[in-house]
């Protein structure tokens, strides 16, 4: 997870080497206007996607990548490995930057070299996936979606079912953007008050049950915010 959240900071621009402080470009790297989300197994093998509906993969450290998907009607904002094979990307759904895709999730059981549809989530279906984060060798979880509704979901069984919740109940949360997880049970969310971006406030949720129930940690004073992105370099 380290070299995800590292990479993920480069835009596939630069390449953290062994020494610290000292970044190169990489020459090879794809060119689009903007990645939204990276992650690394380890030092070598890595994906990437955007909203052009593409998912890149490099086997070498980013020296090299290869297209391995692209469907124009997908803005993937999110994409998470289990390991070389047992991969997820979140779709934004539809409506959201110019996406006619419906379908929210996309998996591959082939290390990215075919992507399916999968939509059979135990609970109300998300509308789109703005976050993903592989927990553990069997949990990953998800959160959705920027300008709302706001939805969690999570597989704890390597992706053979997913369960999802709404926040109906929260009445201060209009969508989720991204998380981070210390374990299985114990993480936090990150959203808007308001999809109405001038009216909003950014918030932070906290759960310690895997996602049955949350708190709210902060609502921003000032308007015009969202909570973008979380992360923890430790836990």
């Amino acid at each position: 997870m380290l070299y995800s959240r590292i990479l993920k900071l480069s835009l596939l621009v630069a390449y953290l080497t062994a020494q610290p402080g000292n970044w190169i470009e990489l020459p090879n790297a794809p060119v689009v206007t903007r990645f939204n989300d990276i992650q690394f197994l380890n030092e070598n093998q890595g994906w990437a996607v955007n909203g052009w509906g593409q998912i890149y993969s490099t086997p070498d450290g980013g020296n090299t990548w290869d297209l391995q998907f692209e469907q124009s009607q997908t803005h993937f904002r999110s994409v998470g490995f289990f390991d070389e094979l047992n991969g997820w990307a979140g779709n934004v759904g539809y409506g959201e930057f110019g996406a006619t895709d419906t379908m929210n999730l996309y998996e591959t059981s082939d290390g990215g070299v075919s992507w399916v549809p999968f939509d059979n989530f135990t609970g109300p279906e998300p509308k789109g996936i703005c976050g993903l984060q592989v927990i553990n060798d069997t949990v990953m979880c998800a959160v959705g979606r920027v300008r709302g509704p706001a939805f969690f979901s999570k597989t704890i069984n390597k992706g053979e079912t997913w369960i999802s919740y709404n926040f109906n109940q929260y009445v201060s949360v209009a969508g989720l953007i991204d998380l981070h997880f210390f374990n299985p049970d114990t993480g936090f969310i990150v959203g808007l008050t308001n999809v109405d971006h001038t009216q909003s406030r950014g918030i932070v949720l906290k759960t310690t049950d895997g996602g049955e129930s949350w708190l709210p940690m902060i609502i921003t004073s000032r308007m015009g915010e969202w909570a973008w992105k979380i992360n923890f370099p430790s836990d």
